[in-house]
């Protein structure tokens, strides 16, 4: 049984662990497994989630950020949390939560899942990012590590709603959808679905197509702050692997740290299915074969900071693939 990995990030204050700590307080939590990381000394939320949560296996890494130096670290406590021993009566866990410290880049944790030990447990991943709606959105998207986890987020929770004066909260999830169109926005004042639906197992392809079409027919227009942009690109027909691996890296060469996040499905002449590409920045999955999917549609995402489509094209005008919006 593949086990539902969730990656909890979410920019300083705004409210992880409590999200976490509502859900584990659920009956329905008990096959969870949560790992803290915290960049301080001393693991303050790491002590709050075992204090309000009975009987979790729960592991604390503090003392540095998951996302670079304790990356080894990462995959040797991932593995040791799904192979020890369950209580008597229980059954293995069916989803392991990291809330990762609110400076972490989602990328680089989600390339050391990569490893062999890891990628052969078939982990489900889910990327949940909180957006606090007591800051000040244009503030946030000022903070280049909060944009990097709203970039990578296939959930966005919006977390103090209560906050927010009456007949904002709407208002608010426009704002959150418009920074990343790829994700799905939670923005329910009732905390109890909230909380289920931010740890609910993860569900199939997005419609990338449909997306790219509402995109195009906007005109671009609607984007929540002028230093992100959200563009649809299309791969000519018979394109090949290699090229379109060729103009994925260049991507990620010209963008660098700029790249928050890709989705494509496109169709190469090797593959008779279309594939599926995925990236959280620089950092690009594996290519997956769509062959429950194989009338989806071709469409590609890009979502980057401070660069636009007119930049990229001119970057390589004559690329396999061309920039939309």
């Amino acid at each position: 049984m593949a086990v539902d990995l969730f990656l909890l990030c979410g920019f300083l204050g705004s409210g992880k662990t409590t999200l976490l700590v509502d859900y584990l307080r659920d009956p329905a939590s008990r096959d969870t497994g949560v790992i803290v990381n915290e960049a301080g000394e001393v693991g303050v939320d790491g002590a709050i989630v075992a204090n309000d949560s009975d009987n979790v296996p729960m592991t604390l890494m503090a003392n540095g950020c998951v996302c670079c130096s304790l990356r080894s670290d990462l995959v040797y406590t991932l593995s040791a949390l799904l192979d020890a021993p369950r209580p008597d009566g229980e059954g293995p866990l069916q989803r392991v939560i990291l809330e990762c410290s609110g400076l972490s880049r989602p990328g680089p944790i989600i390339a050391s899942l990569a490893d062999p030990e890891l990628a052969r447990r078939g982990l489900r991943l889910t990327v949940v990012c909180t957006d606090d709606c007591a800051r000040d959105p244009d503030a946030l998207a000022e903070m280049d590590e909060a944009m990097a986890q709203f970039g990578a987020a296939h959930r966005i929770v919006l977390t103090k709603t209560d906050l927010l004066p009456d007949g904002a909260l709407d208002a608010r999830a426009v704002r959150a959808a418009a920074l990343n169109p790829l994700a799905a926005v939670i923005a329910d004042p009732d905390r109890r679905r909230a909380v289920q639906a931010a740890f609910a197992p993860s569900q199939g392809v997005a419609d990338l197509a449909g997306l790219a079409a509402r995109m195009l027919t906007a005109g671009g227009q609607g984007v929540a702050h002028p230093r992100i942009r959200v563009m649809a690109a299309r791969a000519h027909a018979g394109i090949s692997w290699t090229d379109f691996s060729e103009w994925l890296d260049n991507l990620a060469g010209l963008c660098g740290e700029r790249l928050l996040r890709v989705k494509a499905v496109v169709r190469v002449n090797e593959c008779a299915e279309p594939i599926l590409i995925q990236s959280v920045g620089t950092t690009f999955s594996a290519p997956q074969r769509l062959t429950r999917q194989p009338d989806a549609p071709d469409a590609i995402i890009v979502i980057a900071r401070d660069i636009d489509a007119g930049e990229i094209r001119a970057s390589a005008p004559h690329a396999p693939v061309d920039m939309l919006a």
